[in-house]
């Protein structure tokens, strides 16, 4: 309990939060992991993720992308974790999101300034601008 007192105490001080988010904070929402025994690399083979295997193979890549994420990340919902997040945004204590998650679940709970580093799998870039 001390240590949950400690970060409380460290959030409520800080003068602009942010929080970096991977996929753990998606687990209770239903979306895998990559590593660990249910994670998605124990079902499936890194290349299918690796740009230059799409660019050569997009036949083959691009089947096995939508069954890796799309499925799961249609059904998911924000837990209570993205909510929090979303809360500490409205209530001016954090100012910003860093994610390497593609589940748009932070903008779902409500959150507005989100930074996705891999970008989103809402949309998708025309690689050959």
């Amino acid at each position: 309990m001390k240590d949950v007192e400690q970060a409380a105490r460290a959030i409520g001080q800080a003068g602009h939060l942010a929080a970096f988010t991977g996929a753990g904070i998606s687990v209770e929402s239903g979306i895998p992991t990559f590593r660990g025994p249910n994670g998605i690399w124990s079902k499936y083979d890194p290349v299918y993720l690796d740009i230059d295997f799409y660019r050569t193979h997009a036949d083959q890549a691009w089947p096995v992308i939508k069954e890796m994420f799309y499925r799961d990340i249609s059904r998911a919902h924000p837990n209570q974790a993205h909510q929090v997040l979303a809360d500490w945004e409205n209530k001016g204590l954090l100012k910003a999101i860093i994610t390497q998650n593609i589940d748009r679940l932070h903008q779902k709970a409500g959150n507005k300034n989100v930074i996705e580093y891999h970008g989103n799998a809402e949309e998708l870039v025309c690689m050959n601008l």
